[in-house]
């Protein structure tokens, strides 16, 4: 099978393409990643030894200004460029997880009859994926109330592909995590200056748990001072980024998580980890919010949005240090979200994926 994927911009895009990627390889598949010169995939490709071919599309803005306009110059160039791609590979299926570099490469598919089969990582579908969803082989996705969200488009829940590292490490995880309690915090992969800010502050009243901060590659030097300021001491890490495994071994030592609500509730689940989770006020149609409405809903998570006054800043790290240190001492609640996780979570998640696009192919032939 001949397999061209895409997806991108973001990692949260990125990583499960490419892990259903792997797997297809594993399985003799020969791969073509098509995305955007502008996205993260290109690099994350070159360092997995994947062919990538780029194109200058970039997110869809007004178009009613400049910036509107050139932005979809760029993106039926894009298009142009991407259906010449596929009809030099050949494919005989395209796979994608959505984003702004993806709508150009299925639209080019679409156009040449070659089957795809759409993956949604967030509660709600993003443009791209919604745009081709009916003409999909297959639309699989990751959470729960994606299927009341968007009835009648006959959408398959397969769970989330997560990196077979992660899996591994997971393996034989326990709702015990030992002492002292230690806090992992991740806002994305950039970050997120809000978490920065507000968490350090919140670790103050908290003087028995341990805290590791991923900032973001940006934010570390100015978050790193913050720290330092607080007088914090070595029980508060900060680190830029974490590679696999390190974020293996902060997942696994973790009692409890703070984070954003997007990609990362899928690695939350799997870890069957407690969380306060912060979705992102600009995420697209509030899909962080409904995806940690999910896990709130189900006991496993407590949702407290981000204020938009800064003036609240203050009482939010007071209401957030209080709900940490709640979080830690309820072993009852521990012990609902880890039961919770285990039941959301999904093991075949990616084997699944990869069997629908088996089947696209399939039918191609």
């Amino acid at each position: 099978m001949r397999l061209a994927v895409t997806g991108g911009g973001t990692g949260g895009h990125i990583y499960p393409a490419l892990e259903v990627a792997r797997l297809a390889a594993d399985r003799g598949a020969e791969l073509l990643y098509l995305g955007s010169l502008r996205g993260q995939e290109g690099k994350a490709c070159m360092d997995r030894g994947i062919l990538f071919q780029g194109f200058p599309s970039e997110p869809l803005y007004s178009l009613r200004t400049l910036r509107g306009i050139r932005s979809l110059a760029k993106l039926l160039r894009a298009r142009s460029m991407a259906k010449q791609a596929l009809i030099a590979a050949k494919p005989d299926a395209v796979f994608s997880t959505g984003g702004y570099s993806a709508g150009p490469v299925v639209a080019a598919a679409r156009s040449l009859r070659i089957p795809y089969v759409i993956h949604e990582a967030n509660s709600v579908p993003g443009r791209a994926n919604l745009m081709f969803a009916r003409r999909a082989s297959a639309f699989t996705c990751a959470f729960r109330c994606t299927l009341d969200l968007k009835p009648g488009l006959g959408i398959v829940r397969t769970g989330q592909p997560i990196r077979r590292e992660l899996r591994a490490a997971a393996e034989g995880v326990s709702q015990e995590r030992g002492k002292p309690p230690r806090v992992f915090i991740l806002g994305g992969s950039q970050g997120s200056e809000f978490l920065n800010t507000v968490v350090p502050l919140a670790a103050r009243s908290l003087p028995d748990v341990k805290f590791l901060l991923a900032t973001g590659p940006k934010n570390f030097e100015i978050v790193q001072r913050q720290v330092e300021r607080l007088e914090l001491g070595d029980r508060f890490r900060v680190a830029p980024y974490l590679e696999t495994e390190a974020m293996v071994e902060a997942y696994r030592s973790a009692s409890l998580v703070i984070a954003r609500s997007g990609g990362t509730c899928a690695e939350i689940a799997l870890f069957r980890l407690p969380s306060i989770l912060v979705p992102l006020p600009t995420s697209a149609d509030q899909h962080q919010l409904h995806n940690a409405r999910e896990f709130d809903a189900m006991e496993a998570a407590v949702l407290l949005p981000q204020p938009v006054d800064t003036s609240l800043y203050s009482e939010y790290t007071d209401l957030l240090s209080k709900w940490i240190e709640k979080w830690l001492l309820d072993k009852p609640h521990q012990q609902r979200a880890f039961d919770a996780l285990a039941e959301w979570d999904a093991p075949d998640a990616t084997d699944r994926i990869v069997g629908f696009i088996e089947e696209a192919a399939a039918k191609k032939r």
